[in-house]
């Protein structure tokens, strides 16, 4: 085994995974503020409007998994570097996309860069970092994924305004270049078996097929009819596909995509993420229905609006270093449980909005999200990370960013269903398109009125999440774990 590495080089290494962590969630955020507008250029729907977070979210969602195996067989670093470039090129052609149809299928290509980047961010830095600071470091590393949260609405709102849509994708191209460059001179390799472990293809591709399929039914389920042709064919499909994919990882076992003894045996393991899965589901979707609801309905200005949403990350990014450093000495069970109740208070409060609620209580309910989840992230990832061997550490990284995005993916779905349930369809129309315009009046009372439903339901799934992350049991330290070292 390598030796670990020295002091100054795993703050480089934290340095580095720490700005490609902020590019993610960066994009993200940014898109949020700027659908409206960017709906309204490419004269999408409601409907299509859902699909530019949603196509990114996708891609990452199938991929992270098979990248982060993929990065414990070939090499951390050139994955790392790989996903940085695919990212770049797809902001470029997000940038130039003529039509609503280019935008979402850029947008794919964006994902799947990120999901090579976000894969392999945390097993980089869990790899660099002795137990009793992996959790500071991924703590400084949230914080990073925090910051490009707090970044993106009031830069995404003011790119908007002040040189057009298009320039919040074009602002990822010299960070990243920047980023690739730094990775290729400082991060650096370890010595790898001259044979290695033979990578698991088929289970790669049975998930990934399994996992499109369900995200797409869910997405497209309300509009086609749950008991349409084609939302059955999509349902059949993941159902066969999951289930291949299961069969095939227990042939395997410890050649599998995904050790299925990690889930059984790991109690931890398990329900740390799936209190990642409950998290990401009971908030992600907040600032998408937000920004209509604060721009159509109050009609707050695109900068405002983005200030608002900069509450929640710009708290979440203050709390993340602290609670990591907290879970270090005290575990993750108690700050990760009373950070997911906190952020089910927080949906609680915001399920009581109406027309003419005041921004001040808007940014109160998000302060209290905020803390929530600056709560429960790097505590809860701390645990993940810390609960594996050294050679799974890929593997363990994909598993939570993989919880991560479906959960984000399956909140989009939940609320925009809820919403619909409850305003007519014309007038989510109208709404996502600004053919309404702001104020436009009583009619909006079905927006508000479903906004609150998906608010109300989220928290109880928030509520579910505190209950699994009670249930995750003692803290695990696996041996030898500190001795991994490199990439």
């Amino acid at each position: 085994m390598a030796v670990m590495m020295q002091r100054r080089e795993r703050w480089i290494v934290l340095l580095i995974t720490s700005v490609g962590a902020m590019m993610g969630p960066l994009d993200s955020t940014i898109v949020s503020v700027t659908l409206p507008t960017i709906s309204s250029d490419l004269e999408m729907d409601y409907a299509a409007s859902i699909w530019i977070p949603t196509s990114y979210l996708l891609a990452v969602a199938s991929l992270l998994l098979t990248m982060g195996r993929l990065s414990d067989l070939r090499g951390r670093k050139i994955i790392f570097e790989l996903g940085f470039a695919v990212f770049i090129i797809g902001s470029f052609l997000c940038s130039v996309s003529a039509t609503g149809g280019q935008m979402i299928a850029f947008r794919f290509l964006q994902g799947t860069g990120a999901a090579m980047m976000m894969s392999t961010s945390p097993a980089i830095i869990t790899a660099a970092f002795p137990p009793h600071e992996r959790g500071k470091a991924l703590g400084i590393n949230a914080m990073s994924v925090y910051i490009g949260l707090s970044l993106g609405p009031p830069l995404g709102g003011f790119l908007t305004a002040s040189f057009g849509w298009p320039s919040i994708f074009l602002v990822n191209v010299p960070i990243g270049l920047i980023v690739i460059a730094l990775s290729i001179l400082m991060l650096k390799e370890p010595s790898r078996s001259a044979r290695p472990r033979p990578f698991d293809l088929a289970g790669a591709l049975t998930f990934a097929v399994g996992l499109s399929a369900l995200l797409t039914a869910l997405t497209l389920g309300e509009g086609m009819g749950w008991t349409s042709p084609g939302s059955i064919a999509l349902l059949t499909v993941a159902a066969l596909s999951l289930a291949a994919f299961l069969f095939i990882e227990h042939r395997k076992a410890r050649e599998a995509m995904l050790d299925l003894e990690l889930l059984t045996g790991n109690r931890l393991f398990a329900m740390a993420n799936m209190s990642a899965l409950l998290n990401y589901t009971s908030y992600f979707g907040v600032s998408f229905l937000l920004s209509f609801y604060m721009q159509r309905v109050l009609g707050l200005s695109l900068y405002l609006t983005g200030m608002v949403l900069l509450s929640m990350p710009l708290v979440m990014s203050i709390l993340s270093p602290a609670m990591g450093w907290a879970s270090d000495r005290i575990g993750s069970r108690v700050l990760a449980s009373g950070g997911m109740l906190l952020i089910s208070a927080g949906l609680l409060l915001l399920g009581t909005v109406d027309g003419s609620t005041s921004v001040h209580n808007l940014v109160l309910y998000l302060v209290i999200m905020g803390i929530g989840m600056g709560m429960f992230s790097s505590p809860n990832t701390s645990a993940v990370m810390g609960c594996v061997t050294g050679d799974q550490l890929g593997v363990a990284s994909g598993t939570l960013s993989t919880m991560r995005v479906v959960g984000q993916s399956l909140s989009l779905v939940i609320m925009g269903a809820l919403v619909a349930t409850v305003a007519s369809t014309t007038l989510l129309t109208e709404l996502f398109s600004g053919s309404l315009g702001a104020g436009a009046p009583s009619d909006v009372e079905g927006f508000v009125d479903g906004m609150r439903l998906a608010f109300t339901v989220s928290a109880g799934i928030a509520f579910a999440g505190a209950i699994t992350s009670l249930a995750r049991g003692k803290v695990i330290r696996c041996e030898g774990l500190e001795d991994q070292a490199g990439l």
